[in-house]
């Protein structure tokens, strides 16, 4: 069996010298996640419209590109026949369809250029999980970093605001969002979420390596997410606990998966569904306050239309908000924000809609159902425990939050982390097959 990076340390002493490679490894490690959520521009200025390029961003392509080839290097002189492990078919296939649907696109440059940050993404969360020689290391490079983004983001709210709070200066809605926190990251969304995985490997820290910097960790983002209100996170997060809880201690897979799935159907089913279903939407607006969910039943009802045209394959990987085909062919009358809205807010329509129903349900497989199935045949040892548990929240919380959210294959840090959850679980099912 192929050793894989993330193992139990074989000896939990403290102390002695740090060798070279481990220095190393630890570092493309930390440049790793402090990308992820500091980016290459913390905490943005949001007072002018964003840049709309056709070349794309050229900070995060070249930035991104060159962690790419940094790790890729490193990977082929350690054991690159490791990551052979994660080329189980559904993956390959999702992978070509996604290739597919840059061909049939109706903007096949646009498709190409976000596929290709997607690939890289990909391929950077593959390749992070080789990284750490052991659990220990793992969770000592999470816990710093976490812990340096969450200074950096309360120290933006209290000396710059401007930067670090939503105000009414900033363009487009800003007028919902005033007084949002949002710390280094671009939106409250994004905090929010940021928030929710902090608490997960605060949990995933207090249980390895030590418990009050991993108590440390919970609080401040747990105390951070409500100033943020990122709704999606703050109701999610409790619920991705809850299923794993049950989970852990649910012997059938059968019911386990079954269980967790069960959540996203019903969410699901009361968010796009009501749109769908008029005895739903009847039953929301007699216990909601809000049944529109802050508007986006507007944009499921646009987006479903649009999705039907092209069933199939999609109108193209990652092509369809903000286009001139929607800002300019599809908008008037009760249209008019299609050229505001950036995504479906849900990840399940906007992967129909940009994919087709097929692209669809084998990024669903591969990202939701099979990292389930691959939490069950792991190893489930005590040291390994964490881990798996740390993994299968991410994965949970990220099925859920796209009932909301566009958190399927979009780009930032919330796909990246569901990338590195699903292999994750991936390479410890496989290694425990393989043993």
């Amino acid at each position: 069996m192929a050793e894989l990076g993330l193992t139990p340390a074989r000896s939990p002493a403290i102390g002695g010298g740090i060798d070279a490679d481990s220095l190393v490894r630890g570092i493309l490690l930390a440049a790793v996640f402090l990308t992820l959520w500091l980016s290459f521009r913390p905490f943005p200025s949001l007072a002018e419209p964003p840049e709309i390029s056709e070349a794309g961003n050229l900070i995060n392509q070249l930035g991104y590109s060159l962690l790419f080839v940094v790790l890729a290097v490193w990977c082929m002189t350690h054991q690159p026949v490791r990551l052979a492990m994660l080329a189980r078919p559904i993956f390959l296939v999702t992978l070509l369809w996604l290739v597919l649907s840059v061909i049939t696109s109706w903007e096949p440059m646009l498709s190409a250029r976000r596929l290709a940050f997607t690939f890289a993404a990909i391929g950077i969360a593959a390749m992070v999980l080789l990284l750490p020689k052991n659990i220990r290391q793992f969770s000592d490079v999470l816990s710093a970093v976490v812990l340096a983004v969450l200074i950096l983001c309360y120290l933006g709210v209290f000396l710059i605001p401007l930067r670090a709070v939503h105000q009414a200066s900033d363009f487009g809605d800003a007028s919902d969002l005033v007084g949002n926190w949002r710390g280094v990251f671009g939106h409250k969304n994004g905090a929010g979420g940021a928030m929710v995985a902090f608490v997960f490997i605060g949990l995933f820290v207090a249980r390895t390596r030590n418990f009050f910097i991993g108590a440390a960790i919970v609080v401040l983002a747990a105390t951070f997410l409500p100033f943020t209100h990122s709704k999606t996170s703050i109701i999610t997060l409790p619920l991705a606990l809850i299923v794993s809880f049950v989970m852990v201690r649910v012997r059938r897979p059968v019911l386990g998966v079954a269980f967790a799935l069960s959540v996203v159907v019903v969410l699901n089913v009361f968010s796009v569904g009501s749109v769908l279903f008029e005895p739903i939407h009847n039953l929301l607006d007699a216990i909601m306050s809000d049944p529109s969910f802050t508007g986006r039943d507007e944009v499921w009802h646009f987006a479903l239309a649009r999705m039907m045209e092209r069933p199939l394959i999609g109108h193209g990987y990652a092509a369809f908000w903000g286009t001139p085909q929607v800002v300019y062919g599809m908008s008037g009358g009760n249209t008019d924000w299609a050229n505001t809205v950036y995504h479906a807010h849900n990840g399940y329509l906007e992967l129909m809609l940009t994919t087709g129903i097929p692209g669809a349900a084998l990024v669903t497989l591969w990202l939701v159902i099979l990292p389930l199935i691959d939490f069950y045949r792991s190893p489930h040892a005590p040291h390994i425990a964490p881990l798996e548990l740390l993994f299968l929240r991410v994965c949970l919380f990220t099925a859920y939050a796209s009932c909301f959210e566009a958190a399927l294959m979009q780009e930032g840090e919330g796909s990246f982390l569901v990338f590195v959850a699903a292999f994750g679980l991936r390479f410890l099912s496989v290694s425990r097959i393989s043993a």
